[in-house]
């Protein structure tokens, strides 16, 4: 199902299908080394197919993302900051994608569930978000407009994970027993 990044070859392999994906869209690459919680989703046949990365969150408004569009401004932000993660490399290889969405989507629900993460941020491709709140009825909010950054359009985004953890019944979706572990 997915698989916590713990040694140099796994986080190789994050970085060589994140960045796959990355060239793919004509995005530009990031070379960050910041601390963070990085995972690999398999599929059923255990093969690696993408990544999601958890960073933890700060109000600094020099945080990269917070340049990008200032999340630290956001009132539920600045009251709650440590319940808040920051997304990233969100990425599933073009021959995989589709039917290992849900197992990406249960790990990020899993882990926030875990870690009483209550809001996570992100920047999404647009059609990625339109995915997300149509089809999979993921409770977000677009914060902004779109903004042009890495080469495409992005939305500012906060999900609200513990609306999907506290309701996992209305998520048909939702893997909740998801093999691997968090820490």
């Amino acid at each position: 199902m997915y698989i916590k990044v713990d040694s140099l070859a796994l986080f190789n392999h994050f970085n060589q299908i994140w960045i796959e994906c990355w060239l793919e869209k004509g995005y530009g690459l990031e070379n960050e080394h910041e601390p963070a919680d990085r995972y690999i989703i398999t599929d059923v046949n255990d093969q690696k197919v993408g990544t999601i990365e958890f960073k933890p969150y700060t109000l600094d408004p020099q945080n990269n993302i917070n340049q990008v569009y200032p999340f630290y401004q956001l009132e539920s932000i600045k009251q709650d900051p440590n319940s808040v993660i920051e997304i990233d490399k969100v990425a599933i290889l073009k021959q995989f994608r589709g039917k290992n969405l849900d197992r990406l989507l249960s790990l990020f629900v899993l882990y926030s569930e875990f870690h009483q993460v209550r809001y996570g941020i992100a920047l999404l491709e647009r059609v990625f978000f339109r995915a997300l709140k149509n089809v999979y009825k993921i409770p977000l909010e677009a914060v902004s407009d779109k903004i042009y950054y890495k080469g495409d359009y992005v939305i500012p985004t906060v999900i609200y994970p513990e609306k999907i953890y506290q309701n996992k019944g209305e998520f048909s979706w939702l893997i909740t027993q998801l093999e691997g572990n968090f820490y």
